[in-house]
């Protein structure tokens, strides 16, 4: 008999949870990182894991601060460039 899903006994099961080994249908598990998770699981896994967003917010803003920078000095290299030419 095939495998039915922990939530949804009327539905076949698609996966294991590989943090539970539950059984679960295509409506409750949600691949992550490759692997297959229950919902409690998963929710489970990304709050025990704040640092990854942090982080990459961080280095989102990082890199956005750099991107502005950047293009404020080509800016005024180029208004520059002009101003000498016009002059």
């Amino acid at each position: 008999m095939p495998a039915r899903c922990f939530n949804h006994p009327g539905l076949p099961a698609v996966a294991r949870c590989v943090r539970c080994g539950k059984a679960v249908c295509a409506s409750c598990s949600t691949r992550w990182e490759g692997m297959h998770h229950c919902n409690a699981c998963l929710a489970a896994r990304r709050a025990a894991e704040p640092g990854r967003t942090a982080t990459a917010r961080a280095v989102g803003l990082a890199l956005l601060g750099l991107a502005v920078a950047g293009g404020v000095t080509l800016l005024r290299a180029i208004a520059g460039a002009i101003l000498a030419r016009a002059f």
